[in-house]
């Protein structure tokens, strides 16, 4: 793909509702792991990839679409952008990072909570509200992480269709609350996309 290249393609994964921050949080609560789920999340964050985390003072999650869908590819811009940085040490990590597999569905939350915390800037590469990864976002809505999270949203020419990828009625007045303010940048190319990248410290 061209750097400035329109990213106007569709990607179309399924719709799905994004809880908010205290539910979630909730939600994270009851989860009961039993003996041996607590130790495979303790493994998962306590091996060599969280010891290469911990030697950096600057550690990004980066959340979003991920997959062989377009927008996948374009937070993965994201991802070696903030990774390749070497003016202070700094290192990029994703969810995925950590292998956790499709039956290991129950630790994903406990094990993103963990990142989120571990993490001192959380970038959100948002191109719609669809797909499995929109549940990421219900911690990003917690005001603890909320103060750590920036957001690099696309920017859609139709009006329609920005209505469309980014409706969600349920979750609209935290969407709104994470999508204003300094952290949060527009883009609708690639070449403005890696610069948004450049406004994250």
């Amino acid at each position: 793909m061209d750097d400035g290249a329109d990213v106007s393609g569709s990607d179309t994964p399924s719709r799905a509702d994004i809880p908010d921050g205290e539910t979630l949080l909730e939600g994270i609560s009851a989860i009961q792991l039993t003996p041996a789920e607590h130790q495979r999340v303790k493994d998962l964050v306590h091996g060599p990839l969280l010891n290469r985390i911990e030697r950096h003072d600057r550690r990004y999650l980066v959340v979003g679409a991920g997959g062989e869908v377009g927008a996948a590819t374009r937070r993965s811009i994201v991802y070696d952008e903030l990774d390749g940085r070497t003016d202070q040490p700094a290192t990029a990590i994703r969810l995925e990072d950590f292998d956790l597999t499709p039956e290991e569905i129950r630790l994903w939350t406990r094990v993103f909570d963990i990142l989120c915390g571990l993490a001192t800037h959380i970038v959100a590469v948002l191109e719609d509200f669809d797909g499995g990864y929109v549940w990421e976002l219900g911690l990003l809505f917690a005001p603890a992480y909320r103060e750590k999270a920036w957001v690099l949203k696309r920017r859609y020419d139709d009006p329609e269709r920005e209505r469309a990828r980014f409706d969600n009625g349920m979750a609209a007045s935290h969407v709104e609350a994470l999508l204003t303010g300094e952290r949060a940048h527009e883009w609708t190319t690639v070449d403005e996309l890696r610069a948004a990248v450049d406004e994250i410290p």
